[in-house]
């Protein structure tokens, strides 16, 4: 999974406000648009490898900051004529970490419980991801496991507890994970690899201006493509989904976004250190944050996620550049189909 628990950091901000500006297409003329439709069958089984990673950029100095490698296996266990049963299967689990990320630190000290526990999900007709079956195994396998990663993570950083107090952050982890919806956003991969599967988009780009729930301005494209074979693992009939979304925060806005979140986790003291950073730092109301994140998402003929990227940017007016990649590629097959 990406993120075995949910870690509110800047770059991943962007998260919430870019989903908001990507809106697909259900229109019935399908000669302009393309249907992202799943045609598994029993037994059918990918293997997967996921990259992820940080970098950070002040003054075109570039530094990457912490990068994961995940592979995993999806295998079709049953096929039905409401849709497909699944298990997501971990297989290794691999990082990278100069600055001692929170966040990667966690998943770290989990994966050992985690490794064991195979992610049963059913889908749609259509390939979209419906309930995760035993999300109360994971639920519990969490719960138990948070508090042993707790108990390394403050023993071996004794001044974290000053800074993000435990009981703040394991309270909101653990909240996080006591619903099936929110054990479906742990495994973040399983939108990223099916959560198009149900929908037509367009051939022809689509522009839109949006504003998000909390009133920032979005702009997003969107476009589907069926591209050229290239090698010998391509087919006929395979298709690329692209996607991009841009959104402006002035230095007022900026501030507020950051204070609020960042309050959520941070002692006060630390809180308060930031919002006089902050006012110093957005001088200039016009220039505050930029959002960017562009997506792209490859298929085979049949639905099954053939390559899924994103690329999100995080512009801090002249402070720094952060940027957050995740990737998706398959690295074998077997269809019980396809010869």
């Amino acid at each position: 999974m990406k993120r075995i628990f949910t870690f509110i950091c800047i770059v991943s901000l962007s998260m919430a406000v870019y989903s908001q500006g990507i809106t697909l297409q259900n229109e019935e003329d399908t000669d302009t648009t393309i249907a992202v439709i799943g045609y598994f069958c029993k037994n059918d089984t990918m293997e997967y490898q996921r990259a992820q990673g940080k970098m950070k950029i002040v003054d075109n100095d570039t530094t990457v900051t912490s990068a994961i490698i995940e592979k995993f296996m999806i295998v079709v266990t049953d096929s039905t004529s409401n849709g497909y049963e699944m298990e997501l299967i971990p297989v290794s689990f691999e990082v990278e970490d100069s600055t001692n990320d929170i966040q990667v630190t966690l998943s770290k000290l989990l994966w050992e419980e985690y490794q064991n526990v195979h992610c049963r999900f059913t889908t749609d007709e259509l390939g979209s991801v419906q309930h995760i079956q035993n999300w109360r195994e994971i639920r519990d396998m969490l719960k138990k496991n948070y508090k042993t990663a707790f108990d390394s993570l403050y023993t071996s950083m004794p001044m974290m507890d000053s800074i993000m107090p435990r009981k703040q952050l394991e309270s909101l982890l653990i909240l996080g994970c006591s619903t099936e919806e929110g054990i479906k956003e742990q495994y973040d991969e399983l939108d990223m690899l099916f959560g198009l599967h149900g929908n037509q988009i367009s051939m022809e780009p689509v522009e839109s201006d949006d504003v998000s729930e909390a009133g920032y301005p979005i702009h997003s494209r969107i476009e589907s493509f069926y591209p050229v074979q290239q090698d010998e693992y391509d087919c006929e009939g395979d298709y690329v989904v692209q996607a991009r979304t841009d959104t402006k925060l002035t230095g007022d806005d900026a501030k507020d976004l950051l204070g609020s979140t960042l309050g959520v986790l941070f002692n006060k003291e630390l809180t308060d250190s930031i919002d006089k950073y902050m006012n110093v730092a957005f001088k200039d109301k016009k220039e505050g944050m930029t959002m960017s994140c562009s997506e792209k998402y490859c298929y085979f003929f049949n639905g099954w996620p053939k390559l899924m990227q994103k690329v999100e940017e995080v512009n801090l007016g002249d402070i720094a550049k952060r940027v957050s990649y995740d990737a998706i590629e398959w690295t074998s097959r077997r269809w019980e189909t396809y010869h």
